[in-house]
């Protein structure tokens, strides 16, 4: 700190004069004029603003490395992270309070890709493994076939076993298809006012046509009244059907299906009831995962693409609404579509 003197204007100023040091060095200039009369206490009073500076600026590059830190570990992990090691977590506690938001909010980003990384390869290769075994089935048969001569009938054989193959692979592509479709094209969604009272009499008549070559009885419970939900009918046909499907295909022979639907103030509840196999507790939550496969036994007594409850549980999501289950190991399955019910009068029919 300096004091000096000067003359301006016939008079004297008296001039005060600090450097500090904030990253370099500062001069800070105060003017005083004559009449000030208590200049030391002045003076007194300005010295400790240089340590108070310091000890400022101290403070805050303290805060700034504090807040610096994590989000320099977040872009060294980043940098650090390929497709062949996506583990690499920033650890929470490291971060202040400040940035663990973000650092939370990457380490879930990065356990998202994670997950997709691990179902791309998962998928890859359930597909894979799917379509190469109809593929060496057909091989094989063809391989016998040609070894040595062989009358018509034997050669129709071979045929029809390719074509079954061929349908195998076929329902496996077109699942896939619908799929991409319902999840990744939903503004291809055509949304209209339903009336499913008579919708689900629609789809227990063609249950009751399904069921007939395993002689599975099935009912039917639906309120007369109007219940009108807004959607998209082929999408939704195809939802109910894959749930009616899957129940005709896990009942036994002399089974029974039935459906039976609620119509709440604002809400629908459509469930339909097999006296199936069952599923085990465990495999509930992933039921509706893709290409997920729930047991030996269920699978061989029933094969299928491994697609069709993920597509109907997209289905069911696109119209705002969700499938639930429950289950008993040699009682059966329900399933549970729940739509929001909407207000309003049956549309007219068009081909009217």
């Amino acid at each position: 700190m300096r004091f000096k003197t000067v003359s301006f204007k016939r008079s004297f100023l008296y001039i005060i004069l600090l450097s500090v040091f904030l990253g370099g060095y500062y001069t800070v200039l105060f003017l005083l004029r004559p009449n000030f009369r208590n200049i030391e206490m002045i003076c007194y009073l300005l010295m400790p603003l240089p340590p108070v500076f310091l000890l400022g600026y101290l403070m805050s590059q303290i805060s700034i490395g504090k807040i610096i830190k994590p989000i320099k570990e977040v872009a060294e992990v980043a940098e650090g992270i390929t497709h062949e090691d996506l583990s690499r977590r920033v650890k929470v506690e490291n971060a202040g309070e400040e940035t663990q938001f973000l650092v939370k909010a990457f380490n879930d980003m990065i356990s998202r890709l994670e997950a997709a990384f691990a179902y791309i390869t998962e998928s890859s290769s359930y597909i894979a493994h799917e379509l190469k075994t109809p593929l060496a089935i057909m091989r094989g048969e063809a391989e016998v076939a040609l070894k040595k001569e062989r009358d018509k009938e034997e050669y129709k054989q071979v045929i029809i076993g390719s074509l079954e193959e061929t349908r195998r692979m076929f329902k496996i592509i077109e699942d896939l298809l619908l799929l991409t479709r319902v999840n990744y094209r939903s503004n291809d969604l055509q949304l209209q006012p339903l009336d499913l009272s008579q919708f689900v009499i629609v789809l227990f008549e063609k249950a009751k046509i399904l069921a007939t070559g395993k002689n599975i009885a099935v009912n039917a419970q639906v309120p007369d009244t109007t219940a009108l939900v807004n959607a998209d009918e082929p999408n939704l046909r195809r939802l109910f059907l894959n749930l009616i499907d899957n129940a005709i295909k896990y009942t036994p022979q002399d089974g029974k299906i039935d459906i039976v639907a609620h119509f709440e103030t604002d809400r629908i509840r459509i469930s339909i009831a097999d006296t199936g196999i069952g599923i085990e507790q465990e495999n509930l939550p992933r039921l509706f995962d893709k290409f997920f496969r729930i047991g030996e036994k269920i699978k061989d007594t029933a094969p299928s693409s491994g697609l069709g409850l993920s597509i109907a549980q997209s289905i069911a999501k696109l119209h705002q609404g969700e499938i639930t289950v429950s289950s008993q190991i040699g009682k059966g399955t329900v399933f549970t579509v729940d739509l929001p019910r909407i207000a309003g009068d049956i549309p007219p029919n068009p081909h009217e």
